[in-house]
């Protein structure tokens, strides 16, 4: 009986030896802002465009290939629109462009990021990099209701989680945003505490408008 018990226990030391040495799970969240509020959507899918192509990359060493990939759509928010490893991106790359359409209708920030938050709950990850496309202007559900004018710049909505999503990322990218927009989401991440960690080296964090993000393209995730 003894030599059962110390060899069920020798078994149970290498399985958490094991655990302890099992490579961290990572995510990347990617929300792309597709709803009527994009105006230049030719630059959306250029920027669209080189970021997966970059995070594709992360095939290719063994620390990274099996990150997960998630993809949410601002007209579409309330589910995640592809979710894969940088892999199966690679293979389904055509497939997952035609998935990102823009349309003519809401683009609904909070809900888009509410998605985020509940997908980190349901697959949590040991690490997750946030990635957005668009202008950050919030036309949220039912949009065609009452007076649709918005007016610019636009206050950050009330009960967004992207400030709380990016307390605990280790990369926030804010790509293609309106230059009426910056400053407010600058204020806005700088008040959850975002850029002092930025400036402490614990993020890797950038906003960038139209012209930034041109320049970045190619190296838009830190050449990772």
């Amino acid at each position: 009986m003894k030599t059962i018990i110390q060899f069920m226990a020798a078994c149970y030391m290498i399985l958490a030896a094991s655990a302890a040495q099992a490579d961290p799970q990572s995510a990347v969240f990617l929300v792309i802002e597709n709803g009527g509020v994009v105006t230049d959507r030719e630059a959306a899918k250029v920027t669209t465009d080189f970021v997966l192509g970059e995070i594709v990359k992360l095939r290719r060493r063994r620390a990274t290939r099996d990150t997960q990939i998630h993809i949410v759509l601002t007209a579409n928010p309330t589910e995640v629109t592809w979710s894969g490893t940088a892999q199966q991106l690679f293979e389904q790359g055509q497939t997952v462009m035609d998935m990102i359409e823009f349309k003519d209708t809401c683009s609904d920030l909070s809900l888009a990021w509410g998605q985020v938050k509940l997908t980190t709950r349901i697959t949590m990850p040991d690490d997750y990099q946030l990635v957005a496309i668009g202008p950050m202007i919030h036309a949220g559900f039912p949009c065609d209701q009452g007076d649709t004018t918005i007016s610019l710049p636009q206050d950050v909505p009330n009960n967004l989680m992207l400030g709380e999503m990016a307390s605990a990322a280790s990369v926030v990218r804010l790509l293609n945003v309106h230059a009426d927009q910056d400053e407010v989401y600058l204020d806005y991440l700088r008040d959850v505490g975002l850029v002092e960690r930025a400036r402490n080296g614990e993020v890797d964090f950038d906003l960038m408008d139209a012209a930034r993000t041109r320049a970045a393209h190619g190296n838009i995730m830190g050449g990772q």
